[in-house]
């Protein structure tokens, strides 16, 4: 089973992200919108794992959530991977508390490395809006993300706990069902 670890986003953010993929969408034509229900801050991808796993990789996520402290972020801009000349994944960036969220991270890398799961090398937080399928409407993109950029506003939301995910794989998209929902408590 295909599993990652997560930070909610709530519902306002949700609908603030889906608005400003509603705008991107007006220029863009040939991309993979994530889908609202979906959007979310991925902490770390396990990959697939087996079952007899899940128990003891919960257990010690909940040993994390004992060690780390709620903190808060917000909205900040719209971003590219790998970068803005060639834009294959568009994202809606967070700022706030990232120190918090970094120990997070790696508090959870900590605990999962003793079951063989490498850490990450760095930590980007982002909420994913689409995959950009092809070069078609760059330049209109661009533009876009420069309007859409110095209009947006901050929405602040805290954060008090962190999901562990199995990801179903179809062909109608990815589907995200929550296997433990882990409070921070630190």
């Amino acid at each position: 089973m295909r599993t990652f670890i997560a930070i909610p986003v709530p519902e306002q953010v949700k609908q603030y992200a889906n608005r400003i993929k509603n705008d991107l969408g007006s220029v863009l034509t040939d991309v993979k919108w994530v889908e609202f229900a979906n959007y979310h801050l991925t902490l770390k991808f396990l990959g697939d794992i087996n079952k007899n796993m899940l128990e003891d990789i919960k257990q010690r996520l909940i040993t994390v959530g004992e060690s780390c402290p709620r903190f808060e972020l917000s909205a900040k801009q719209l971003g590219y991977f790998p970068n803005n000349k060639r834009p294959r994944v568009i994202w809606l960036g967070v700022e706030g508390e990232l120190e918090k969220a970094q120990f997070l991270g790696e508090r959870v890398d900590a605990y999962l490395s003793q079951l063989g799961f490498e850490p990450e090398d760095r930590r980007n937080f982002h909420l994913t809006l689409g995959r950009i399928r092809s070069e078609q409407d760059q330049d209109k993109l661009m533009q876009k993300t420069v309007s859409i950029n110095s209009s947006l506003e901050k929405i602040i939301f805290a954060v008090d706990a962190f999901y562990f995910m199995e990801s179903q794989l179809s062909s109608s998209g990815p589907r995200y069902i929550p296997l433990a929902r882990i409070d921070l408590n630190g």
